[in-house]
């Protein structure tokens, strides 16, 4: 494990001589809250062995998001790239890399259920079914610890959104629009009891619009259900969701390299888009032809879940929880693979069209568990099964457009109206077909305790057996084919890229997990605790086919990834002040894996070490603050063809930090939630860096009176420009590149009717 270091920067001071003293109104019932994500039994925050985070609905929709992932700022070690929209982020933990996009490290999961079974699938990341609406309660988030052996690829931690289930009667309809950008969106929900001890809670959304940037399309939602009851004996929950959401996905786009910085290359930063609106067609399997209409990412999920507690006497009790989903999608949007000056004709670009065909990511989880409380120590052993199925056909057509502001067609090769059927640019390498069943089986076997009224402990372990089966076609067969359907065979037509023939996958990925944990309390609002733990990721097959022999067999066992972790930390919780500061470490090493954007393989070893701080004041008089802040040291140690040790890791900012400072009157309240991060490196090779930058979000809400209450919201409320992705790691002034903008400013209002 590497020790941990930093430059004296002022800000990490005011930061952290800021949380220090930083807390909410309810820090004491923050404490005892029942934490049940990533833990062998229900604790509470003051108990636990690991960092624990739990966020309420109202401080999530306070922090003004534009997208899921920009919910996870305020969730300490978790940093999430929040430029993509709602769907496609990468989300990453404590210094483990993002290292081929998702979020490999970090289990996305709903009421306990994983979205996916891995989180790095290509074009069809966990975090693209995942939405952000009324029905949800809350947020909880675990880092390290039970994490590696709670849940399936998890090393890092668990991110899990609780439905509300209808404790309380009630609910409210509310129709939000944007301010200076096209966007409307009605959300409702509803629960309370239904008699014989059982509640129900309904709701969902409905959206309509551009989003936030130009050209873009938002259009669906989704509706959830969950029925619950508690009796004498146990307690049991069903939850049902459906998912028919169709979202913008922003890829990089072009920006010229200045002294300073970068300035717009015909695309603007804050709103604008590389989006064609048109339609793109290419061949699926079997040489049928498949067209999309618009840039976007298609979601549709179906799932029924089932949650079952149950027990038998007052020493043993037993748990079963099975969820059956059914996943597909369309991830389409364009990727700007060269960007030039074309003589006279100025600036140009080549653009590559991700169409990326989600056929079937359909998957069952299962966990069967007994648990026997003794007098000295509470036992669990259990179950897990899982089965994911990913099923994707990749199609990447060229488009040639000037970036005059108006993206005009031109032609260059054999392309027709700017169009050429096949990605040159890319080798034509990316006409594909991936057809895997992953199978797993993950014994495990938890104990927990505690030695007088202070100390508790817990310790436990996992066995993580997959199989995985299928096929992968990664030959292009060039072929004249009709793709636009007018019954002739024009020249950019002529060479048209088809799935070519099939190879097996047939490997096995077997390793360990385990966690030590023990947390010592001072009373009823102090504590400190520490755990150690081990475990892995599995990576999805589709990153790892260059590793897979010709018999289907895995070469070197290298499907996975491995994790070590440690972490010390102190909590406090007072009267109207709460604080929390961890120090960690996390040591990982990676499978070779393939990256289909810089089309190189990579195969890294990493180790990082840092601090993450949390807290809440209630100043009084209705003024109050919320916190938190991330600091991290982290290094390639190792790379498979020796280049970029002792580096930084790409895009890992040694800070980043959320605080919302906010005031509470009888009828309304106000409030900004103030987000930052370091300057970064774009690319391993740690030559080209992005700024620093701060962005600021507004919110306040006022009420009419008990039922009806308006509510308004700016993101980025100064117009902050920063950059969270880049394909070139070095560039000199007056280059081309490649880099992925936050949003500019935007602003929403809701009108809300609460029922009681």
């Amino acid at each position: 494990m590497k020790e941990i270091s930093f430059k004296l920067n002022p800000l990490y001071v005011a930061v952290a001589l800021g949380l220090s003293t930083v807390s909410a109104t309810h820090a004491q019932n923050v404490m005892e809250e029942v934490i049940v994500t990533g833990v062998p039994r229900a604790t509470t925050k003051l108990e636990s062995t690991a960092s624990v985070t739990s966020l309420s609905a109202e401080e999530l929709f306070d922090s003004a998001p534009r997208s899921t992932a920009e919910v996870f700022r305020n969730i300490p070690g978790i940093h999430a790239e929040a430029s993509s929209g709602d769907a496609n982020s990468n989300i990453k933990v404590r210094g483990m890399p993002i290292s081929a996009g998702g979020s490999r490290y970090v289990s996305i999961q709903e009421d306990g259920f994983p979205v996916l079974l891995v989180g790095d699938v290509a074009f069809a990341t966990a975090d693209s079914w995942l939405r952000l609406d009324t029905t949800v309660s809350s947020v909880q988030s675990i880092r390290g610890g039970t994490a590696s052996t709670m849940a399936w690829n998890a090393p890092g931690g668990i991110i899990n959104f609780i439905s509300k289930t209808g404790e309380q009667e009630g609910g409210s309809i509310g129709v939000t629009g944007g301010l200076d950008y096209d966007a409307l969106r009605v959300d409702a929900n509803y629960g309370g009891a239904l008699g014989n001890d059982w509640t129900y809670h309904v709701g969902g959304f409905y959206r309509d619009g551009e989003g936030v940037r130009e050209n873009g399309t938002e259009k669906g939602g989704q509706i959830k259900a969950t029925i619950a009851k508690d009796f004498d004996r146990g307690s049991v929950k069903v939850h049902f969701k459906h998912l028919d959401d169709e979202v913008p996905t922003y890829l990089p786009i072009p920006a010229k390299v200045t002294g300073s910085g970068f300035r717009e290359a015909g695309v603007d930063f804050g709103d604008g888009t590389l989006f064609l609106e048109t339609k793109d067609c290419a061949p699926r399997r079997g040489n049928k032809i498949d067209c999309v209409d618009g840039d976007s990412f298609q979601a549709e999920m179906t799932s029924i879940a089932f949650d079952g507690t149950f027990d038998f006497n007052d020493t043993f009790s037993g748990n079963f929880k099975y969820r059956n989903a059914s996943i597909e999608g369309n991830f389409a949007s364009p990727f700007p693979a060269n960007v030039y000056d074309d003589g006279a004709a100025g600036p140009s670009v080549e653009i590559v069209y991700f169409n990326t065909q989600t056929n079937d990511e359909d998957n069952d989880f299962a966990d069967l568990s007994l648990s026997a409380d003794f007098e000295l120590v509470h036992a669990t052993v259990g179950v897990a099964l899982a089965s994911q199925n990913i099923s994707t056909t990749w199609n990447f057509n060229q488009y040639y457009r000037r970036l005059d502001g108006k993206l005009t067609p031109f032609d260059q090769g054999n392309s027709v109206d700017g169009v050429l059927y096949g990605n040159p640019a890319f080798g034509n390498c990316c006409t594909r077909a991936y057809d895997f069943e992953i199978d797993g089986t993950a014994p495990y076997i938890a104990l927990s305790g505690e030695i007088g009224q202070n100390l508790s402990w817990d310790a436990s372990y996992r066995d993580n057996r997959y199989d995985i089966d299928g096929s992968f076609a990664e030959n292009t067969v060039l072929i004249p084919l009709d793709v636009n359907g007018d019954g002739v065979i024009g020249q950019n037509e002529l060479e048209v890229p088809t799935i070519g023939a099939a190879k097996p996958a047939d490997y096995d990925i077997d390793y360990d997990a385990w966690s030590v944990g023990v947390n010592y309390a001072f009373g009823d609002n102090m504590a400190v605790f520490g755990n150690i733990s081990e475990g892995g990721s599995l990576s999805s097959p589709d990153r790892v086919t260059g590793n897979v022999r010709d018999d289907g067999s895995m070469f070197n066992d290298s499907g996975f990834s491995s994790v070590e972790q440690a972490e010390i930390g102190f909590k406090y919780s007072g009267d109207n002040a709460a604080f929390y500061i961890t120090y960690f470490t996390a040591d990982t090493a990676e499978a070779r894996e393939f990256e289909v954007t810089t089309q190189t393989f990579k195969e890294n070893t990493y180790e990082s070490s840092g601090v993450e701080l949390e807290g809440t004041y209630d100043m009084g008089n209705g003024f109050g603050i919320r916190a938190n802040a991330t600091f991290t040291d982290s290094e390639i140690v190792k790379t498979g063809d020796g280049s970029n040790e002792g580096n930084t890791p790409r895009r890992q900012a040694d800070y980043i930090f959320n605080i919302t400072p906010y005031y509470v009157a009888e009828n309304w309240d106000v409030g900004v939630s103030i987000f930052g991060t370091d300057d970064v490196y774009v690319q391993d090779n740690n030559d080209l860096k992005f700024d620093s930058f701060i962005t600021t979000s507004l919110f306040l809400n006022y009420s009419f009176n008990d039922n009806i209450s308006l509510s308004l919201n700016v993101n980025n409320i100064f117009d902050e420009e920063g950059f969270t992705e880049g394909e070139e790691g070095s560039a000199a002034p007056g280059d081309y590149v490649r880099i992925r903008p936050i949003n500019g400013r935007t602003g929403s209002v809701t009108l809300r009717y609460n029922f009681f």
